[in-house]
């Protein structure tokens, strides 16, 4: 084989991998894979974070059409856009920490660590700063004050929700990337 044909064959596989593992996360985020959090119900677990963290360790630059797919294809199907948007940016902001500071042969502790750390802390933010309006939008409240004070109770929720999500998330994915590294399915 030439060598142009092998980086031709290398840029097939890494699309076969990104396409499987974005429909693998679509799968995921569907509703019977979702476990409500009881105190905050409209906040769901789901572990679709994890296959987007790969395409992440394959190519970081892939991600961005990951996401917009993984997007697309849930508010296609009925998902709140603003919702799916939240989602979006929680997963990335788990997964570029993740998998830029073990790139960088940080400890695998230390990369699952800022990745919770910065899950947590860009949700809360985001919430606090998105939230008050959705609810009004969704007519869930009247005025801004009564937004505002409904996502203030909420906000302690977001950041335990979002905690212990990328806690589950970070060291399922450094395990399952360890596995297909290993077995040589990934560089």
């Amino acid at each position: 084989m030439k060598g142009g044909n092998k980086g031709v064959a290398a840029k097939q596989l890494e699309l076969l991998y990104v396409a499987s593992l974005s429909a693998l996360a679509i799968v995921l985020k569907f509703r019977f894979f979702e476990i409500p959090y009881p105190p905050a119900p409209f906040l769901k677990y789901d572990v679709s974070g994890i296959p987007l963290a790969l395409i992440a360790f394959i190519s970081v630059k892939n991600t961005v059409p990951a996401l917009a797919v993984y997007y697309m294809v849930h508010v296609l199907i009925g998902a709140d856009p603003i919702g799916m948007a939240m989602k979006c940016l929680a997963e990335a902001s788990t997964f570029i920490p993740l998998t830029t500071l073990y790139k960088l042969k940080s400890s695998r502790a230390l990369a699952a660590a800022s990745a919770v750390i910065a899950r947590t802390l860009i949700m809360v933010v985001a919430n606090y700063l998105i939230t008050p309006y959705w609810l009004i939008l969704a007519r869930w409240a009247s005025t801004f004050e009564d937004a505002y004070t409904k996502t203030l109770a909420y906000l302690p929720h977001v950041a335990l929700f979002n905690a212990t999500l990328a806690l589950v998330v970070a060291p399922l994915t450094l395990i399952t990337y360890g596995i297909l590294k290993k077995a040589r399915y990934l560089a």
